[in-house]
């Protein structure tokens, strides 16, 4: 995992330019610097977004315009139109704001943009044209935005943004890198002292800042790099790229195809730049993690997916990339769902140390208590006469089951409440014991009755048993033969 640190003895582009703690996204601006692909930046008020954009356009050296979205007009955009001379067509005349001449363009504001702007933001940001016409100037485009507020979002909370609207998914498919500014917490003290007392950079930066030519020579020496590397690793990035965005499906956090496109490229620009700030030798399975972060679409939205998941699901691409393509291993690794690829696991015999990991795998994953006491309980019965498991495994195995396969005298005194009416429900259900005749139908039972009355007050039990039930078939067992 790649961890949030300050190397003291690497170049840093933000540090360079007086903007203290985005140290770590250095990769992602300098790779959309040298690929020329547009970033979004997402956060709160006060977190230095527009002011590292303004002191990057004036350290290149470039021809920048800065529109604060939520208060233009096309107009601004495109100038004035006018009846072109001898023509039934249009021209638009240009004025000192318009974008016409614009190496780089600045869209502040962007969740508060009105929708029909937005519209005409998408060949701006994404072809660099402007009603059909080419801006043969243009760069960089960027854009900045406070966090969309959810429909459901308690008014109680703090950093709220009222007005701040969700993008169309469309034009957040325009951003290939997308990156969530640092808050003050995410600060080290040190940098927090320098930046109240004025000891950072920032304080004595001149409002003139000068071109710095090392950074201009440093975003084109990133972009002859991509190209080599292009050449190296494009073959392995679009495997890995692939299992990314399968993984990602298989997830529900479906991306698009130009996404996927998007990712490849600003893969090999992220560990570009790395190699660059941080020195040839930097690995590339965390450029790999770092890109997997900072370009995922679900960041501009009121629901970012939590980092801990675009983690296991990178780790499990990389182990995919990593293994020929028929190999068993990568057959298993391709399944996301962690009780289907135990099956799976199985079913191409593969080794009980292997088997093994996967269990302690799932059993970890799975936060929902009751699911683990029920997978747990399937898992034993399929293969305690036929694999060998490592202790790591037949431990929590043996130890989870036991709640429904040990028999054992329980007594709950029932008062008007909720227990009472979740009792009730499961009685009306309970089949007498000597009428259940199937194994399974016992099993599922035992599954029931060990749940009362803890696990039912947390869980809905008839959605937890038809979890059960789902786990009995899949580890084939609904028939109870191989019990």
């Amino acid at each position: 995992m790649i961890e949030r640190q300050e190397n003291d003895t690497a170049m840093s582009i933000t540090e360079s330019l007086g903007i203290q703690g985005w140290r770590h996204l250095d990769p992602a601006v300098l790779a959309a610097l040298a690929t020329e692909m547009p970033l979004l930046l997402v956060g709160p008020h006060g977190t230095a977004k527009t002011e590292l954009v303004k002191r990057l356009g004036k350290a290149l050296g470039l021809e920048m315009r800065h529109y604060n979205a939520s208060l233009i007009n096309y107009d601004d955009l495109v100038g004035i139109p006018m009846p072109k001379e001898g023509s039934q067509y249009l021209e638009f005349r240009h004025t000192p704001g318009s974008i016409w001449d614009a190496e780089f363009v600045f869209f502040d504001e962007v969740s508060r943009c009105r929708p029909d702007l937005q519209n005409k933001m998408f060949p701006i940001v994404h072809e660099r044209t402007v009603a059909g016409i080419e801006l043969e100037k243009l760069r960089f485009r960027w854009g900045a935005m406070n966090p969309p507020m959810p429909e459901d979002a308690d008014l109680t909370e703090h950093d709220l943004y009222f007005g701040s609207e969700p993008l169309d998914p469309a034009l957040i498919d325009r951003f290939p890198f997308i990156l969530t500014a640092p808050l003050w917490r995410d600060l080290t003290r040190e940098q927090r002292r320098d930046l109240v007392s004025g000891k950072t950079p920032a304080a004595s930066m001149p409002r003139q800042i000068p071109t710095l030519p090392w950074l201009v020579d440093m975003v084109e020496d990133c972009r002859m790099l991509i190209e080599e590397l292009r050449l190296d690793l494009s073959e392995w990035l679009s495997d890995y790229t692939v299992s990314v965005v399968d993984l990602l499906e298989q997830a529900k956090l479906t991306v698009s195809s130009r996404r996927a496109v998007m990712m490849f490229e600003a893969l090999l620009g992220i560990h570009a730049a790395r190699m660059l700030l941080e020195g040839a030798d930097c690995d590339l399975e965390s450029s790999a993690e770092f890109t997997l972060l900072y370009c995922m679409p679900y960041t501009a939205t009121p629901f970012p997916v939590k980092t801990a998941k675009l983690i296991a699901i990178h780790k499990q691409a990389w182990q995919i990339a990593s293994l020929p393509e028929d190999d068993p291993g990568r057959l298993v690794l391709e399944e996301l769902d962690p009780a289907k690829r135990i099956v799976l696991a199985d079913q191409l015999n593969m080794s009980d140390s292997d088997v093994s990991q996967l269990i302690t795998q799932a059993l970890g994953s799975e936060q929902n208590e009751a699911r683990r006491i029920g997978l747990a309980t399937v898992i034993y019965l399929a293969f305690h006469r036929r694999r060998n498991l490592a202790p790591s495994a037949w431990d929590p195995l043996m130890q989870l089951a036991a709640r429904v396969l040990t028999p054992r005298t329980a007594s709950v005194q029932l008062r008007a409440g909720a227990v009472t009416d979740i009792w009730n429900e499961i009685n009306g259900w309970l089949v007498p014991l000597e009428d259940c005749g199937a194994v399974t139908s016992r099993l599922e039972r035992n599954f029931v009755l060990s749940g009362f009355p803890d696990l039912w007050l947390r869980y809905d039990w008839k959605e937890e048993l038809r979890k059960f039930q789902q786990d009995l078939g899949l580890f084939n067992l609904k028939d109870g033969r191989d019990l």
